[in-house]
């Protein structure tokens, strides 16, 4: 007679999202887990109404590990007049993948810090250096491609595709005018050209760089504000890093003058005759199925991932697009630059424009070459299935040292 032998469990906790990104992503995460030797399931805690009912059936499923993205799915509950995370209260592990900067989430970061049962993993380095210096356990885990997702081959109707959204760098500069004094304007504005020109350099980093530079008194008042109020100092820097962001996309965007640019989602700001707005086009699905049919994919990707690439970057190479992304630190570990996806400096509008160019009318042939081999790739060696695989491996690492260390405890007892 076999032994019955219970799977660990996992539950994945589904959360609002305005781009439908993440249900991609916990999909493919929660099919490729159960692939691997655990049982799932997944949770939607998107409604508050719904909360308490949601948390009885997580704690009746028993999970040894919960799971969700961005820390948006923690919930906390109370335990002897104390506000604790819900992992705490239960005694599972709670997984959480931050997809983007840590930093954009910091207010839903800073009351966990103190939890022990929280395992952090990030899809860039920086991230994880950032997380590890305030003594947390970390991971890095790339993005990937969810292959049921993604359309077959298709006709290219459109020239160039232009991810938003973007707005004009002026109407930001306009609103701090009104919120901010002299001294604290002209550090945010310079401190969002400094990362728009160096587009390697962590925001956190520049900050600290730029104030080093600046009057010592400024420097005080900054770094006590940073002190006293550092949520909203994290904000500050979202804020100048969005900015920097915009500086990039704008600059790029009007740059452009001899190509049609489909822009996909809103653009606050007027925009040159050939540039089509589809201010409709946000949701992923609807991102990725209008990139399947344009030749050229133009990605200008936020400084908030100075040295990975993002999500969407691994789904446009997958449509079979030419995808045109600015170069990273660790872009060339996923795919060949030049052959399976082409890479350019942000500021260099002229070679922007000048590699559209060749591989629009000059080149197309090679076009269909970079994009066909890219596509291969994304979807042989960056789906989410293989993302999926180096999760369990981790949780089952996990399983191991703590059965080691309860047979240690048991032998020293004995």
């Amino acid at each position: 007679m076999s032994e019955n032998i219970t799977k660990p469990r996992v539950v994945f906790l589904k959360t609002p999202d305005p781009r439908g990104l993440t249900d991609w992503i916990i999909e493919g995460i929660s099919k490729s887990i159960s692939a691997n030797g655990f049982e799932t399931k997944i949770v939607d805690v998107s409604d508050p109404n719904t909360i308490s009912e949601k948390v009885n059936e997580i704690i009746e499923f028993r999970p040894l590990f919960t799971f969700d993205t961005n820390l948006d799915g923690m919930i906390f509950g109370e335990k002897e007049n104390q506000k604790l995370p819900l992992c705490d209260i239960i005694g599972n592990i709670h997984i959480t993948w931050f997809i983007d900067d840590p930093m954009i989430h910091f207010s839903k970061l800073k009351p966990v810090l103190n939890s022990n049962q929280v395992l952090y993993m990030t899809i860039d380095v920086e991230h994880s250096q950032w997380i590890a210096s305030a003594g947390k356990n970390v991971a890095i885990v790339p993005p990937g491609v969810n292959p049921s997702k993604i359309p077959p081959l298709m006709e290219k109707d459109f020239e160039v595709a232009f991810i938003g959204p973007i707005t004009e760098p002026n109407i930001i500069e306009s609103n701090w005018r009104e919120r901010f004094d002299d001294a604290l304007f002209g550090f945010a504005v310079e401190l969002g050209r400094l990362i728009y020109r160096n587009p390697d350099i962590p925001v956190r980093f520049a900050s600290g760089y730029l104030l080093s530079q600046l009057a010592p008194e400024f420097q005080n008042a900054l770094l006590n504000f940073q002190r006293e109020n550092e949520e909203e100092f994290m904000n500050l820097l979202t804020e100048i890093g969005l900015y920097a962001m915009n500086l990039r996309r704008w600059n790029i965007l009007t740059a452009i003058e001899n190509f049609e640019v489909n822009v996909l989602g809103p653009v606050a700001g007027e925009v040159p005759e050939n540039v089509v707005i589809h201010e409709d086009i946000t949701l992923q699905k609807d991102i990725v199925e209008f990139l399947a049919r344009t030749k050229v994919s133009l990605l200008s990707q936020p400084p908030f991932i100075p040295t990975a690439l993002g999500f969407t970057v691994f789904d446009s190479v997958a449509c079979g697009t030419l995808t045109m992304v600015e170069e990273r630190l660790s872009s060339k570990s996923f795919f060949t630059p030049d052959r399976e996806i082409i890479t350019y400096h942000p500021i260099d509008v002229v070679e922007i424009e000048g590699k559209i160019a060749y591989y629009l009318e000059d080149n197309p042939s090679e076009r269909e070459e970079i994009a066909k081999a890219g596509r291969e790739r994304a979807l042989r060696e960056h789906t989410i299935y293989s993302r999926g695989e180096i999760i369990s491996n981790i949780m089952k690492d996990i399983i191991k040292q703590s059965l080691a260390e309860e047979q240690k405890q048991e032998g020293e007892q004995a």
